[in-house]
């Protein structure tokens, strides 16, 4: 008997629900929030809620026939407008579109990515030095929003990785949040964020929030066998991501895992051992990668945080049931040599060495607070605030 792929419900059953009362009951607002963690298939659940109400069937779920639902398939319908993240380009005027300041071949990396999306909803698109939602994007959406639709159905606004709206000066929440105090008919805004917080407040309350739980470990282990993955390495992978379908997927793409690990290892060791040379090396290295590539910057940082959750786990559970001993022995040394380590800031440093390369922050002292931090965290001592 063959398998059949895995659809949204299968991954968000209670929101889809939600969702498809919402269409039902004829009670469709201006503006949503999706909100919750990374990987929880917020964007993909953006995308159905929008063929959702674009389709042509009366039902609570979509037909999948249509010619909107097949305009949907491929991110072509006419009703529905994307916004991402942009670089900033440094032709910026008013009248600009947000694509004109693109590069030759940022535009034909955007185009093959939407492609991409269409095919698979879970594929995150990811300009190259795009730090922010642009402020053109934001002027191009007001100009266009109010114009009246020739097509059957309501218009549909998603704006991805919302939260970066507030980079910069924030003039991009403004502007948008100019558009939400005067909602166009038959039109409907759907934020789509891992980080709510980082959004206006006037904003949010202008939304109907729509939280996201992290996906559970039985249906990411699914969704990575159905992608060829076999069972032991699926279940090691649904184990490390902690629910985050996207680090599950770029897990399964190394050749090694164990072998991920022992680099991080090291790292772990660079960083908790006071050592000239070794914080040199560390320093250098982590800083070339977040000017060359961010993202590989990012996920290193995130996979430092893993382990130090692991080791946090550990030391709360006391057993090796994590089904992952290759970490175990470095584990218990540490948390052997570091009894009194605070281990929920030590996350929380490296989140915000995470959250600096946005900033533009100067990535060398960055990391060399950063280092300073995790000394005295590891001896429990709280960390100075310079006001």
């Amino acid at each position: 008997m063959v398998k059949e792929k895995m659809i949204f419900s299968d991954f968000q059953e209670s929101t889809w629900r939600r969702l498809s009362r919402i269409k039902l009951n004829d009670r469709i607002g201006s503006a949503y929030c999706f909100s919750g963690n990374k990987g929880s298939a917020k964007e993909y659940g953006a995308i159905e809620f929008a063929k959702l109400l674009n389709c042509e069937s009366v039902k609570d779920t979509f037909c999948d026939n249509c010619k909107s639902c097949f305009k949907f398939k491929s991110l072509q319908h006419p009703n529905l407008k994307i916004i991402i993240p942009l670089p900033s380009g440094s032709k910026s005027n008013k009248d600009n579109g947000p694509l004109d300041s693109l590069k030759k071949e940022e535009l034909q990396f955007l185009t093959e990515s939407i492609i991409k999306k269409g095919e698979d909803p879970f594929y995150k698109i990811t300009i190259p030095n795009a730090r922010r939602i642009t402020i053109s994007s934001i002027r191009d959406l007001r100009r266009s929003i109010y114009l009246k639709s020739q097509t059957f159905g309501r218009k549909i606004v998603l704006i991805f990785d919302a939260h970066l709206l507030s980079e910069g000066a924030g003039e991009s929440a403004n502007a948008l949040l100019k558009l939400l105090e005067e909602p166009p008919d038959n039109t409907t805004l759907i934020l789509v964020t891992d980080k709510s917080s980082a959004l206006l407040p006037t904003i949010m309350s202008r939304c109907q929030i729509i939280n996201f739980p992290s996906l559970n470990f039985e249906i990411v282990q699914n969704f990575l066998e159905d992608e060829g993955i076999n069972n032991q390495e699926a279940i090691l992978l649904a184990t490390l991501s902690r629910g985050d379908l996207h680090l599950a997927r770029k897990l399964s793409k190394l050749n090694a895992v164990n072998e991920i690990f022992i680099e991080i290892e090291s790292s772990v060791k660079q960083i908790t051992k006071v050592n000239e040379n070794g914080w040199r090396r560390f320093i250098d290295s982590y800083s070339l990668l977040a000017t060359r590539k961010p993202e590989e910057f990012k996920f290193k940082i995130y996979l430092l945080q893993l382990w130090f959750n692991f080791a946090y786990s550990h030391r709360v559970q006391n057993n090796s049931s994590l089904n992952f001993q290759f970490l175990l022995e470095s584990i218990i040394e540490f948390n052997l040599a570091y009894p009194n380590a605070n281990l929920f800031e030590i996350n929380k440093v490296l989140e915000e060495t995470t959250e600096s390369l946005s900033r533009n922050y100067y990535t060398p002292l960055t990391l060399t607070n950063l280092l300073i931090s995790i000394q005295r965290l590891l001896k429990g001592k709280e960390l100075l605030h310079i006001s």
